[in-house]
């Protein structure tokens, strides 16, 4: 058996098998919300457990397969916007763009949930999903900065879109939910 540390390994867990595990994440936690709402458990419950499934994802796509894949490494820091996901652009290679797809994608769930969780208005739930997605994605670098990985701005921007998004669609997915039901409600009412 070849070593943790080899390239085919490092294909396997890397920005290559990341994708789908994000995806598969993805489906998780829809999974964990499904089955805590269906077997009664609570709507809150059932996101917190969401939210939990969300940042074991994360975490092991971003520390746990560094921790387990990375040969150590002086690190570095990328702190110019747009530099990556310009090359990515520029190159139109596979693995950039996986990367960039793959860093969104990643948190749109988190941003879904992290708005879902939130009691407030359309507004207030997308800017807290956008912010606590910028968060967690500014502590991920950091630990991987020093775990000996590059910490990337660009990882910060594209995350912090894949929750802005997840929070978008949530916040909408709510107020048209609202709408339609006070809609039945004034409906409901002039009918009586």
């Amino acid at each position: 058996m070849r070593a943790l540390d080899s390239l085919d390994t490092l294909d396997v867990f890397g920005t290559h098998g990341a994708l789908p595990i994000a995806l598969a994440g993805s489906v998780l936690v829809v999974i964990a919300w499904g089955l805590g709402s269906l077997f009664g458990h609570g709507r809150r419950t059932a996101l917190w457990v969401a939210m939990l499934t969300c940042l074991a994802v994360i975490g092991w796509l971003t520390i746990g397969l560094t921790v387990v894949t990375h040969t150590g490494g002086t690190g570095g820091v990328n702190l110019t916007p747009g530099q990556e996901i310009q090359r990515a652009l520029e190159t139109g290679a596979r693995e950039p763009w996986m990367n960039l797809i793959g860093n969104i994608v990643l948190f749109i769930p988190f941003g879904t949930v992290a708005a879902l969780l939130t009691r407030s208005g359309l507004v207030l739930r997308v800017l807290t999903g956008t912010a606590l997605g910028a968060a967690l994605s500014t502590l991920i670098e950091a630990t991987q900065y020093l775990l000996g990985r590059v910490a990337d701005v660009d990882d910060i921007i594209l995350n912090t879109a894949g929750a802005f998004l997840g929070a978008l669609a949530a916040a909408l997915v709510l107020a048209l939910g609202a709408g339609d039901a006070s809609g039945r409600g004034r409906g409901a009412r002039s009918e009586a």
